[in-house]
């Protein structure tokens, strides 16, 4: 396994996910909330979480070594199989880990926004423009994944926009945040339900985002 930041073939395969996965083809097959591709949704929740193990790594001291990890060694942490081939999730899932990891680890500024594929909207509780919103019922979407990750998407865009703004951490101060029911269609059940889950992700993405509290 490949472990070190200095090892060529480890640098080779993070350019190539970062080559995979960036620009504006990074942002195809989204709506407001996960990806439509199993690939780039495996590569959007490992890097996730590569991101707080390589964090929690470094603030204890340990080595660099993400592939000791359990979820790297799995690579399905979050896949429901409505997702697409597992396959395919668990390949996007380690590339992803590992630059995440390697942001984390060396302290870099996390770059969700542009794994996410996010916009520079100013205004984070603006109305979407969406005519497509029912596309994850329509696909068999699970309620928890794609509440959660829509809130995640609009967390990441308070957060960087509060930061930017020199605001304080405040994620309540947000609409979206208080209503918690973006892209809720009642296919999905229980509102409140919806609700948690989906201010679930919002915290866990203006976390991110905003810095990381």
């Amino acid at each position: 396994m490949l472990k070190t930041v200095g090892n060529l073939s480890l640098g080779l395969s993070l350019l190539t996910a970062t080559l995979v996965f960036s620009g504006p083809a990074m942002a195809q097959g989204h709506e407001h909330g996960g990806s439509l591709s199993a690939r780039q949704h495996g590569y959007e929740h490992g890097y996730r979480d590569g991101y707080h193990q390589g964090r929690e790594d470094r603030a204890r001291g340990a080595s660099r070594d993400y592939d000791r990890s359990k979820d790297y060694k799995e690579a399905d942490r979050g896949y429901e199989s409505y997702m697409g081939k597992k396959g395919d999730f668990k390949k996007g899932y380690h590339e992803g880990y590992a630059l995440g990891y390697s942001d984390g680890y060396d302290g870099r500024p996390g770059r969700f926004a542009e794994i996410y594929g996010l916009g520079t909207r100013v205004d984070p509780d603006a109305p979407y423009v969406d005519d497509r919103d029912d596309i994850y019922v329509r696909r068999g979407y699970g309620v928890s994944d794609v509440a959660f990750d829509i809130g995640y998407r609009d967390g990441i865009e308070a957060g960087r926009s509060d930061r930017a703004g020199d605001r304080s951490f405040n994620m309540e101060a947000h609409g979206r945040f208080r209503e918690a029911l973006h892209g809720y269609d009642t296919r999905y059940g229980d509102q409140e339900t919806y609700r948690r889950l989906y201010r679930q992700g919002y915290t866990a993405g203006y976390r991110d985002s905003y810095g990381g509290r």
